[in-house]
């Protein structure tokens, strides 16, 4: 074992057990440890000792703080920083998927409406981040995480942080502030005044490169990366991938505009864009795609079902969600369908998460409209890479639920969703947001308002017992 972890775990070794080294970035190691506290597993990552020599420990601290204020389910927050043991860190939860890099590498290029999916939830974290005045500077494939099929955007304002922290002692101690392949054409060229549109054109890369299998320019040198990113134009999407449709190219490339001028100006102005592009009346959606067909069943009524005042929280009803019925070449009934584990996102809802998954199931089974898979028989696949449809084979399921957790102090934000697991296509997705101050209140709307909408899509009537037309969204 190096001394360097060795001096690491002996520093941390109050607050959180070392587990060993998860990998290295430009500015810092990171270490898969556990949080003493809070008993999590967590990342902790640790600058390199010449940049924490040049930023002090004190002024870091303080810039770092500003992520604190960041809460988005596809954000990674922060839990931790400072200064220990004359090692400077900041602390981000731990989460069990892949990077998109990794994923990039195993891969090649994604399929298309994967790319928009995973691009899609990257925007709606750089919408939120730029309207509280927090630029990331170093979007990438590396910094994108997958868990349960969702993005989570990690190291959000990190490198702003350390800029602010280090001013001109950066030079010195020869740390880049981006990596190459994706910086914008001013933070190639030194500028000073880098703004939001510096991450539309890292964006415009990453887009890029999950289409095309690699980013637009692809340079021997840093300083040959750097050169092309001011002056060289990228070979147009459509002449690397041909069933790119017109009119994703087209948003891709204005994020590619050498002029910031040019791109698109906000991640705001870009989302709903890429919604149009992933909706059935998007160019995007295949001329193949056909209703699914579903088995007519009775409606699911309401019924008093137990559940822990952890998963009552679930049940919110400001949530908008988007039916889909829509799906190509699975075909046939759903007649079993699977809940998977619930991910937590926020890193300490585990126990939360598992009474909603239980809950979830049960109601679900009760309701006696489709079978449903026990829960016993679902939980290896926790945290699994593995790809659904090897998952929905090995079940013998026709549709999967999933669903992610986020907590904000007090503010709980659920996504739940229903996917074909042969096209990936959803088939049904619900937001939902409350205040979970006083979780037994609403003991009666948990599994109800999500057994009620997934009972709206298997019999194809709203849960008012009326039709409910696909694509529709509910209010």
């Amino acid at each position: 074992m190096p001394d360097t972890i060795e001096r690491v775990r002996a520093a941390f070794a109050d607050r959180y057990e070392i587990e060993r080294e998860a990998g290295q970035g430009g500015m810092a190691t990171v270490y898969l440890a556990r949080d003493l506290k809070h008993d999590r597993q967590v990342a902790v990552k640790v600058l390199r000792p010449e940049l924490a020599a040049a930023l002090g420990g004190d002024r870091f601290t303080r810039e770092i703080r500003i992520i604190a204020r960041l809460s988005h389910p596809h954000i990674l927050p922060l839990h931790d920083s400072g200064e220990m043991g004359g090692y400077l860190f900041y602390v981000m939860p731990f989460v069990e998927g892949e990077s998109l890099r990794e994923k990039l590498q195993r891969d090649g290029r994604l399929p298309i409406h994967e790319a928009l999916r995973i691009l899609r939830e990257v925007v709606d974290a750089l919408a939120y981040a730029h309207s509280h005045g927090i630029v990331h500077r170093d979007i990438k494939p590396d910094n994108v995480m997958l868990s349960g099929r969702h993005a989570i955007v990690a190291d959000f304002g990190v490198a702003k942080a350390v800029s602010a922290a280090g001013g001109e002692k950066l030079t010195t101690v020869g740390v880049a502030l981006g990596t190459p392949s994706y910086m914008s054409p001013e933070q190639a060229m030194g500028e000073g005044d880098i703004d939001h549109r510096s991450d539309i054109y890292a964006v415009g890369v990453l887009a890029y490169e999950m289409l095309t299998g690699e980013p637009p320019f692809d340079k021997k040198t840093a300083q040959a990366m750097l050169s092309a990113q001011v002056m060289e134009q990228p070979e147009e999407i459509t002449e690397k991938r041909s069933n790119v449709s017109p009119g994703l190219s087209h948003l891709i490339m204005r994020c590619l505009e050498k002029d910031r001028a040019d791109r698109w100006q906000t991640a705001e102005e870009l989302l709903p864009q890429l919604e149009t592009l992933a909706t059935p009346s998007g160019d995007m959606t295949p001329t193949d795609t056909q209703p699914i067909k579903v088995t007519p069943v009775a409606k699911i009524h309401s019924r008093r079902v137990f559940v822990g005042s952890a998963a009552a929280a679930i049940i919110v009803l400001a949530g908008a969600g988007t039916l889909l019925l829509r799906g190509s070449g699975a075909g046939g009934a759903i007649e079993r369908i699977a809940v998977l584990p619930i991910q937590d996102l926020s890193g300490s809802d585990q126990v939360f998460t598992d009474g909603v998954h239980d809950a979830l199931i049960t109601a679900l089974a009760q309701a006696n409209v489709v079978e449903v898979v026990s829960r016993s028989a679902v939980m290896r696949y926790r945290g699994t890479t593995e790809k659904t449809v090897d998952i929905a084979r090995d079940l013998g399921v026709q549709a999967l639920i999933e669903g992610t957790v986020f907590r904000s102090g007090d503010r709980m934000r659920i996504n739940v969703q229903m996917v074909d697991p042969t096209t990936l296509r959803h088939l049904w997705t619900q937001t939902y947001e409350r205040d979970v101050n006083d979780v037994l209140s609403v003991q009666d709307e948990v599994v109800r308002a999500i057994a009620e909408e997934l009972g709206a899509v298997l019999t194809g009537e709203s849960p008012e017992g009326g039709s409910l037309p696909t694509g529709e969204r509910r209010k």
